[in-house]
């Protein structure tokens, strides 16, 4: 017989029993409303196709990080972290390469989600913008030219341009020879900016190469620096330069280069004026011959001259007269393009008298005729004739009088052959040029709009 207390213990244990279990059954499941955490998480990142950029951030969790999940289906990116054991704090460092193909200064979004052991997640968009400047600043010397020459006491000249294709941040411009050197900042948003300054070369103690340094730097940290050399010494003086090229009456031959003539305001300057052809540059020579002088394009960089054997030729925009200067010592060219101021001729004749098989004495009706350019220069004549013993010779546009065109020499009389390039003047009682003793064939070249001419014996 069961007594009421006995049915009072058994009920007791029975209950007591029953909490334990529920109780222990209670300790397998994770009471976690709190969501992973991130920390120092970059969710805004610049990049460019074919880079790599980083994604970096602290994830944390009290319970424990199970999985981490970087998703991008456009970039086929799916890349699951799972722990084996899950961990309270994970420093995430993870590199990604963007496409080569992708659009430069499109925008990304990537997500990065966090799960904890108890399936609460956390996730972020970051946001790749493809928009990092890759690009270096563009720097060139003006001046001075490298393989230029100065001597001591001389000013050089900096002109140097900077440009960037975002934002230009600073320069340096320096040469540790004659210790100079500039740095700038540069106002917000400058694109281009030009550097002048000059420096002067000690009387004493330089000599021999000065390098000078350029140097661009943008908002990324994008770096450019680039190089002058000039030469310090005796000025090595040149009196004598000419032009030789397609465009050139004897082309290619420097033997019969057009000789050129100095500037009257600047005796280091030579002057040239010329009908080019597209196509069929120049070159410019200091001597009838191809060495040692030979100035040209840099085959590297075509607005650069340098004296070399390997130079190429100088171009010009297009077709016409140019007038043409050219300074050896600091390698620098300049040109403008001529504007004709006459009227086309369809006749020029020799005038004068010696040319062997004509009776011409100074007498219009019997003026040669000149003919036309073969190369289709309607300002120019030429003609091959023989000339005796005794010649003289003018030009003239008419043979029923000496008006209107008479051109003769700006300085005639007794001239020894050849005559390169020699100035003409137009007008009544103009000198003629007399040829003793010289008899032979020569090719005689005549530009009515320049007023020059050429004689060369005939080959």
């Amino acid at each position: 017989m069961i007594t009421k207390q006995s049915l009072r213990i058994f009920l007791s244990t029975v209950f007591f029993s029953f909490f334990i279990f529920l109780s222990c059954d209670d300790d397998n499941e994770i009471n976690d409303a709190t969501n992973p955490n991130f920390s120092n998480l970059i969710t805004s990142i610049s990049s460019a196709p074919g880079l790599e950029f980083i994604f970096e951030g602290t994830i944390s969790d009290d319970n424990g990080i199970e999985n981490i999940n970087i998703n991008y289906d456009n970039w086929y990116v799916d890349k699951n972290i799972t722990f084996d054991e899950p961990l309270k704090e994970y420093n995430l460092n993870y590199k990604f390469l963007v496409p080569e193909e992708e659009e430069p200064n499109s925008s990304h979004t990537i997500k990065i989600s966090a799960t904890d052991i108890a399936g609460n997640i956390t996730t972020y968009d970051v946001i790749v913008s493809l928009d990092y400047d890759t690009t270096l600043p563009q720097v060139a010397f003006i001046s001075p030219i490298s393989g230029s020459s100065n001597t001591v006491g001389d000013l050089v000249e900096l002109n140097i341009a900077f440009s960037d294709n975002k934002v230009l941040d600073s320069i340096i411009v320096k040469t540790e020879s004659l210790d100079y050197e500039v740095k700038l900042k540069m106002p917000d948003n400058t694109l281009n900016y030009n550097f002048t300054d000059s420096v002067e070369i000690p009387l004493t103690g330089i000599s021999g190469a000065i390098e000078f340094t350029a140097t661009g730097i943008d908002k990324t940290g994008n770096t450019t620096t680039v190089y002058s050399t000039i030469l310090v010494g005796e000025k090595d003086e040149i009196f004598n330069m000419y032009a030789v090229g397609t465009s050139t009456w004897y082309e290619w031959d420097p033997s019969k280069a057009t000789e050129m003539w100095k500037n009257p305001d600047n005796n280091d300057w030579f002057v040239l004026e010329f009908y080019y052809t597209m196509g069929n540059g120049v070159k410019f020579i200091g001597q009838l011959d191809w060495e040692p002088n030979n100035w040209g394009t840099d085959p590297n960089d075509s607005s650069k001259i340098i004296n070399s054997q390997d130079s190429g030729t100088i171009e010009f925009p297009e077709e016409g007269y140019y007038h043409v200067e050219f300074n050896p010592y600091t390698l620098e060219y300049t040109y403008e393009k001529m504007e004709v101021d006459v009227d086309v001729k369809e006749n020029m004749y020799l005038m004068g008298n010696g040319f062997a098989g004509y009776d011409l004495d100074w007498n219009p009706a019997d003026a040669i005729p000149m003919e036309k350019d073969s190369n289709g220069n309607p300002y120019v004549f030429t003609i091959n004739v023989e000339i005796t013993e005794d010649t003289s010779l003018k030009f003239i546009g008419q043979t029923d009088g000496w008006s209107p065109f008479d051109c003769g020499f700006e300085v005639g009389g007794e001239t020894i052959l050849p005559v390169n390039y020699i100035k003409c003047k137009t007008g009544d009682g103009s000198q003629d040029l007399k040829f003793k003793n010289q008899a032979g064939t020569y090719t005689i070249t005549f530009d009515y709009f320049l007023l020059r001419a050429t004689i060369h014996q005939y080959n």
